[in-house]
């Protein structure tokens, strides 16, 4: 069996403005250590790709980020370049259409580029163990056992413990909700698949033609990485609309290790490593502060803040209203839109 690893790097992180932006978003931001997040998502990934390859999807407009940031730690990977944005099912699809191109047999792990998952050698465990089940045809999604009552995630709903059947994916609950799922044995979606690329395009076909047959046109020829005209066409949708919710092929996978999607300033403040910059804080108790280059942030007496400096916006957040943040996003498009990226990128 030879294993793809397919790296998503589609996610805009728009509640973490405004350190994330379009022309520099989530994926890339040094948010949790030394490296991007991108970067941490490559390391974890690359071994798994032994007998396969690394496969990396994004933007056209990310093209350097990514290219730049696989030469600072030393790893090749095939990219596909996506023309337009058009939700993860197409991405997923082209993917996997590149990988039954050059290997029939090929099984795909589809990754988040921008997770905090501290115990790599415990995620490629479990994505070994999935792919055993991937190769017998089955679509297995990696459940992570809730360790509080998020509001903020999706659920699965297992048939059993360990590997078992999905019985059903249900959308972000309120906090009561999601406490009663948690005693219900529900488990976190943590966004992860692990499929053979020939049995998602079939999937695919079934469920979501147009997105199989435009994807598929879409490939580019060997040694070309942007992806056709072709591409969008595709069908903007998510692979759980698209595929998820629909089959009956899917499986998850119960696993504990430690997992975020770090979507918002409030989980950040939960990952020891988080904030950056130059600070200076005094009695402050529970915050996350990063100040762009060239910036000092300063904090006397405060609890449970986000400071968030750039060179053109800052944000102060009590941390518990860090999920809200879609709110300031929607008021900056109409007072000030320019402050959506950064000066030298905004329209």
């Amino acid at each position: 069996m030879a294993l793809y690893p397919v790296i998503m790097c589609g996610g805009a992180g728009t509640r973490l403005w405004p350190a994330s932006r379009p022309s520099r978003p989530k994926p890339f931001l040094k948010l949790t250590g030394d490296r991007s997040l991108f970067q941490e998502t490559v390391l974890r990934v690359a071994p798994l790709a032994e007998g396969g390859r690394l496969i990396v999807v994004g933007g056209q407009g990310h093209t350097r980020w990514i290219s730049d940031q696989l030469a600072e730690i030393n790893i090749d990977a095939q990219i596909l370049l996506e023309p337009e944005a058009r939700d993860s099912g197409p991405a997923m699809a082209a993917a996997a259409a590149w990988t039954h191109r050059i290997d029939p047999e090929g099984v795909n792990a589809f990754v988040a580029s921008d997770h905090h998952i501290p115990d790599a050698s415990a995620f490629r465990a479990a994505v070994t163990e999935a792919a055993v089940e991937a190769e017998r045809g089955r679509i297995v999604t990696l459940g992570v056992a809730p360790t509080s009552p998020a509001s903020s995630y999706g659920y699965i709903k297992p048939a059993g413990r360990g590997l078992s059947r999905v019985e059903a994916f249900v959308e972000k609950p309120d906090a009561q909700t999601a406490g009663r799922y948690i005693l219900d044995g529900y488990l976190w979606n943590s966004g992860n698949f692990i499929v053979r690329a020939a049995t998602l395009i079939e999937e695919l076909r079934r469920h979501a033609p147009g997105m199989a047959e435009a994807t598929a046109a879409a490939l580019p020829a060997e040694g070309e990485t942007t992806l056709g005209a072709a591409f969008a066409e595709a069908p903007k949708l998510s692979i759980d609309y698209a595929v998820m919710e629909k089959t009956d092929l899917a499986s998850v996978l119960e696993v504990h290790f430690q997992w975020s999607d770090l979507g918002a300033w409030d989980a950040l403040a939960a990952v020891e490593g988080g904030g950056g910059g130059r600070r200076i804080l005094q009695d402050a108790e529970g915050c996350v502060v990063r100040a762009a280059e060239g910036m000092v942030v300063a904090a006397v007496g405060v609890r449970n803040l986000a400071i968030i400096a750039e060179r053109d916006a800052v944000l102060v957040c009590d941390l518990s209203q860090a999920q809200n943040l879609k709110d300031v996003i929607e008021a900056l498009k109409g007072d000030a839109p320019h402050h959506l990226d950064f000066p030298d990128n905004a329209g």
